[in-house]
């Protein structure tokens, strides 16, 4: 083989895989659990919940992948007082999902753990509220079911400015 000729294989074979790289840039998919947000130039153009295959553009265009999935979070146990001054621990979690991608980015900038300390504070805030205006008695009648909607309630109503859902 002549040099040319091994220099026109080098330059093509070069050229094919820009191209494919290229190509590769262009598609993306979105998965059923996720949604897919596509920045240009660090600001957002588009969120995507459809799941299949997209297009952006390469170089120019980013995807991000948040999740949409249902979360568990173990808030750490904590000390309320009761309106008749006891004391009484609390031990609970959250089920949480985000609702509002483009909400959590622009208030937490999309990190799961920012998003769960917003959550245990306000849960934590809710509990707090909720046990200290009730009398001890009162908080072991209504546990379960009934203290835990109106603490969701309560909670839920605090986090939804951040696009996210507490389940319960």
């Amino acid at each position: 083989m002549s040099r040319k000729f091994k220099a026109l294989i080098i330059t093509l074979a070069v050229i094919a895989i820009a191209v494919l790289a290229l190509i590769g840039g262009v598609f993306y998919t979105v998965e059923p659990n996720r949604f897919a947000v596509v920045r240009q130039f660090g600001k957002i153009v588009a969120i995507i919940d459809e799941p299949g295959l997209n297009v952006k553009i390469p170089l120019v265009q980013s995807v991000e992948y948040i999740s949409k999935e249902i979360i568990f979070y173990d808030i750490p146990e904590s000390d309320v007082i009761t309106k008749d001054k006891k004391s009484m621990v609390v031990d609970s979690f959250v089920l949480w999902r985000i609702t509002d991608p483009s909400a959590v980015i622009r208030t937490l900038n999309a990190g799961r753990g920012r998003a769960e300390e917003r959550i245990e504070a306000a849960v934590y805030n809710a509990i707090k509220n909720i046990i200290s205006s009730m009398n001890q008695d009162e908080v072991i009648e209504a546990r379960g079911d009934t203290l835990t909607s109106v603490i969701t309630s309560e909670a839920g109503s605090d986090i939804a400015q951040y696009g996210i859902e507490i389940i319960t």
